[in-house]
Parts: structure tokens; sequence; C-alpha cells
């Protein structure tokens, strides 16, 4: 909190709690708090919770192929923007962000561009996979979620935010890949599930750190990102 600059009592408001609850979390190292609070926390102090809370982490120290299945957020919304913002941020060799739409990545990244294109020109390879707003799959989410911000235009606006960066950063749009939105930097992913008709807000999302060949990682962040790449069409020449 020292490093924040945020008192007990500022923490508490920012998160919900109670600040008699913040400071027997301060004054009790064993005391830990359920994980929909660890997730606030970290979030409102720009850390890992684990660097709060290593006990946690002993907890739920897993040795088989789950290992790589870092964390399960319930619902996209609950995942703190700070998980988002270390994965891309912290990228050296490899980006890839494979989903209908992306833009939410604006919304909780404002600088999301800048980045990108700061990351691409130091070295890092950067493609992003969209749909076709013409596929009937995007026809049928439309009709099963009657969100009023319709997923066609989602994907025409992180198309229109992805052209100023068409120079560096590679870009093509396909119908497959339907309900499974992969998000990739180096060896940390997020994999996100449509439940049907439900928008992407709930979503629940798997936070996903290689540790092995072949396991679920390899997988998804890269069996199903290069095999939906290669069928993929650039979106411009």
């Amino acid at each position: 909190m020292a490093e924040a600059n945020m008192s007990q009592r500022q923490l508490a408001e920012r998160i919900g709690a109670d600040p008699k609850t913040v400071s027997r979390w301060v004054s009790d190292e064993h005391r830990t708090p359920y994980p929909s609070l660890r997730w606030a926390v970290a979030e409102a102090l720009g850390v890992d919770e684990v660097s709060i809370w290593p006990q946690a982490a002993r907890a739920a120290l897993k040795v088989g192929p789950d290992r790589e299945v870092l964390a399960v957020y319930p619902t996209r919304s609950a995942m703190p923007t700070a998980v988002w913002e270390r994965m891309i941020g912290d990228a050296t060799r490899e980006i890839a962000l494979c989903a209908y739409s992306s833009t939410i990545l604006w919304t909780l990244m404002p600088d999301l561009s800048k980045v990108l294109r700061a990351k691409a020109e130091s070295g890092c390879r950067v493609r992003v996979i969209i749909a076709d707003p013409s596929s009937p799959f995007v026809a049928a989410d439309e009709a099963a979620t009657k969100v009023p911000l319709k997923l066609t235009t989602r994907i025409e606006q992180t198309r229109y935010l992805l052209e100023p960066l068409h120079d560096v950063v590679e870009v093509r749009e396909s119908a497959l890949g339907f309900g499974r939105s992969v998000f990739r930097g180096d060896n940390d992913a997020l994999l996100s599930i449509w439940p049907h008709g439900i928008w992407g807000g709930d979503y629940p999302v798997f936070h996903l750190r290689r540790h092995q060949d072949g396991g679920v990682f390899d997988q998804m962040a890269v069996r199903h990102v290069e095999a939906l790449w290669e069928a993929a069409a650039p979106v411009w020449p």
C-alpha cells in the first residue's frame, strides 16, 4: 500500500470492504481474503496477488497438467485489469489476440495502440485475428445475446482501432474459432470460453502459463491459434 501511496481506508473504499477488515489483513499475515477480494486488492494496488498472499499460491500448488492453469476467473469483468496489462506489457517475443472482437482491450488499456506499436517496433511479433462480420456465427450470437452494441459493430470498431497499426501489426479475419477467445503474451495466455447467449463481460477466463510440451497452453495458445492464423485471410494487403 505504501508503494501505491494508498491508506488502508482508501483501499477499503476502492474495493468496497470494511476498513476494519483491511486492517485485519495487514495485522494478521495468516488471514487470507476470498479470491474475489484478493483479485480486487491486487488490481487496486497494481501488483500480482501472489506477491501479497504467497500462502494462497502455496495452497493452490499443482504438479500435474493442470499446473498450467494459473488462475480461473468466473467472469471476465472479475479479472483485474492488471492481468491484461502485465501479459501484454511484459511480452517481448509474441503477442497474439484472437477473438471475434477485441474492442474491450482498448477500454481496459486506453494506450493499447501505443503499446502494440512499441512492442512491434522493438521486435515482438504482434498478430490479431478478428471475425468476419458477415459470418452466420456473428448473426447467431447477436440473436442470442440481444446486446444493443452488436457484435458486428464491435468487430468493425476493432478493425478501425487496428487500421493505424497495419504497418507493424499483422491482422487477419476468420469465421472460425467462434466461442474460444485466446490472448497470448509470450508464455502467458488468457482463454475465454463463451457460454451461449451470454455477453462478453460474463465469460469465464482461464489464465494459462506454459510449463510443459503439449500441455493446455500449447494446445490452445499455440496449436489452436496457429491453425486459426493459417486459415484466416489478411484484412489489408
